[in-house]
């Protein structure tokens, strides 16, 4: 097998970015702390009470207070950000890790 070529090596950077570090399933009205995801998609409608990318409240940055993500809705963050804190007062998301 040969040496990947530039355009083959950055498909498969974006790829990893793809599979990243695995998922995890939020329910309920906890506060969760500490994540380092890039992404996350709504599995039913979501309220979200508390939204903080690189530890900084976002809510309204992204346009998500006061409004219900519909389920499916893929939220993501730009690259070299990442989610540190999310807050649901009703629904349930998937984190995508980074």
């Amino acid at each position: 097998m040969g040496k990947l070529s530039v355009h083959e090596g950055e498909s498969l950077d974006k790829l990893r970015k793809v599979v990243g570090n695995g998922c995890k399933n939020l329910t309920g009205t906890g506060n969760f702390t500490g994540l380092s995801a890039y992404c996350f998609v709504a599995q039913e409608d979501t309220d979200l009470t508390t939204f903080k990318v690189d530890g900084v409240d976002s809510l309204s940055s992204y346009g998500l207070d006061s409004v219900t993500i519909k389920a499916g809705a893929y939220i993501v963050v730009p690259e070299g950000s990442q989610i540190t804190d999310i807050t649901m007062s009703s629904g349930s998301v998937i984190i995508y890790n980074l």
